[in-house]
């Protein structure tokens, strides 16, 4: 029977993981950027063992209590069958197990509580160590980090005994009662053989039994701690999944074609939550095909206004970002970033091949020409055909055999294979040297039917830009294109040091 019990929960169990923590994965990808602002990665990725305490829970549950009830009920009438007064005695363990479990039912949820909100802390200092483990070498910081690794693995470990303990009385508790129980049923036997009332043999019967009444009881039972953690878990999972995805709000503008058109921002204001604002009244219309550089000094809003122009950001004011005439908001999100790509300073690269990384989010076939032209514009192609897989070489974790400008490259790349008639550069060059981001600039100049914006620290991109755009403090100091702002002797010349 145990092992019967142990397939079926293991083959639901399965089925249950594939629904639960897949449908979380899917939820998190669909969660709005400012949730990723606000959370360690520890902390989402803690959710997943959330998930697999919850399906053990459930699967174990319904499969446990499918059969044993059974079990439990077929004993039971023989039981009551042959002797009533001795099964009517092994009932109190009911009530007496229900006292303990509902006793105890508030301390397990506060442990579990402690014990995987611990656990997301450990995972989430791992996982950033690891992560900037380039930085903590350099800065001789290795002793630091393991100290606090260290100190919160205790904590984690103190909390897990806790519960531990906590479980231990329980089942101790249960144990003195069910033995206890055992004695009582003897008693009364022996009291009903001394007086005739039955014999030593159904005494004994009853008694083997009893065992097999007793066990399904104890494995219902025993479920309570593993519901208890499931509950927890499933308020942790709770919090991620009632945060609403950035796709289920009805947007009117679906289709990529409509947003083909010049980008108007007016009177765009922006803060984030409750802080001081970041943009204020900013104003100005980027024409349809045209290059753009937006500059400032650090903080003045530029990224700001980058990822509020593909929507990773939202800024409650109507119509303060109005593409080919439509509200951004109104604005499908995905047909958004069909429009429009947003490359930043440090883009993503998989682990999978260059070929691979290329046509992430192309959405359609990409020809090895097509690849080739696209990474000669961003100065990569002479190199890539040097590897010996050439674009089928397999990168590792975050592009480890690429060089930071040869990752920057890559993505521009990609920027280019893409769908989007409007590109964002956020810094996308700062890795560079002067002579191969000029070569860059220039090529990506020469794009005519795309709209181009860089977001820039380097005043040189801006020489050759239709526009430019300086923002200081959340605003727009100045617009225009180089040569008059030139002429102004405004803030565009001060950052020259003209």
């Amino acid at each position: 029977m145990h092992c019967v019990q142990s397939f079926f929960s293991a083959v639901f169990g399965q089925r249950l993981k594939e629904m639960v923590s897949l449908n979380y994965l899917k939820h998190v990808f669909d969660l709005p950027l400012p949730f990723f602002y606000t959370r360690k990665i520890g902390e989402i990725t803690s959710r997943f063992a959330d998930a697999n305490n919850i399906i053990e829970a459930l699967a174990n549950t319904i499969i446990t209590i499918f059969l044993n009830i059974w079990i439990a009920l077929l004993v039971g009438l023989f039981l009551f069958l042959q002797n009533a007064a001795l099964f009517i005695i092994s009932l109190t363990i009911i009530p007496i197990y229900a006292l303990i479990v509902i006793g105890m039912k508030d301390l397990f949820v506060v442990i579990n509580q402690e014990v995987m909100e611990s656990d997301a802390v450990l995972g989430s200092t791992i996982i950033e160590s690891l992560s900037g483990i380039e930085t903590i070498k350099s800065l001789r910081s290795e002793e630091r980090l393991y100290e606090k690794a260290k100190k919160e693995f205790h904590s984690f470990l103190l909390k897990k005994i806790n519960y531990d303990k906590l479980d231990y009385i329980q089942q101790s508790l249960k144990a003195v009662v069910k033995q206890v129980l055992n004695l009582i049923v003897l008693s009364v036997g022996a009291f009903l053989v001394i007086n005739k009332s039955m014999t030593v043999g159904e005494l004994f019967t009853f008694t083997m039994l009893l065992t097999y009444f007793m066990g399904p009881l104890e494995s219902i039972v025993s479920l309570q701690p593993k519901l208890q953690q499931a509950k927890v878990a499933n308020n942790r999972l709770d919090e991620v999944n009632t945060i609403q995805s950035e796709f289920a709000k009805s947007r009117r503008v679906k289709k990529t074609d409509r947003l083909d058109g010049d980008i108007v921002v007016n009177n765009l204001n922006f803060n984030y939550g409750y802080g001081a604002r970041t943009l204020k009244n900013v104003n100005f219309r980027i024409d349809k095909g045209s290059k753009v550089a937006i500059i400032g000094m650090s903080g003045s809003g530029k990224t700001t206004l980058a990822k509020l122009l593909v929507g990773f950001l939202e800024s409650d004011d109507k119509d303060s970002i109005l593409i080919n005439g439509y509200d951004i908001n109104s604005i499908e999100r995905n047909a958004l970033r069909h429009h429009i790509c947003y490359v930043s300073q440090d883009d993503f690269v998989l682990s999978e091949t260059i070929c691979e990384n290329l046509v992430l989010g192309s959405g359609k076939e990409i020809t090895l020409k097509e690849l080739r032209s696209a990474c000669k514009i961003a100065d990569l192609d002479s190199y890539i055909m040097t590897l010996p897989m050439q674009y089928d070489t397999l990168l590792s974790e975050n592009g480890g055999l690429l060089s930071g400008g040869q990752r920057q490259r890559l993505a521009i790349a990609r920027a280019i294979l893409s769908p989007a008639k409007v590109l964002v550069f956020d810094e996308s060059t700062s890795n560079l040297d002067v002579l191969t981001e000029q070569k860059v600039l220039d090529r990506l100049l020469k794009l005519e039917t795309k709209t181009i914006i860089f977001i820039a620290h380097r005043l040189n991109i801006t020489k050759k830009m239709d526009r430019v755009i300086a923002l200081e403090h959340g605003s727009v100091a100045e617009d225009g294109s180089p040569s008059e702002l030139l002429a102004h002797k405004g803030l565009y010349s001060s950052f020259l040091g003209i």
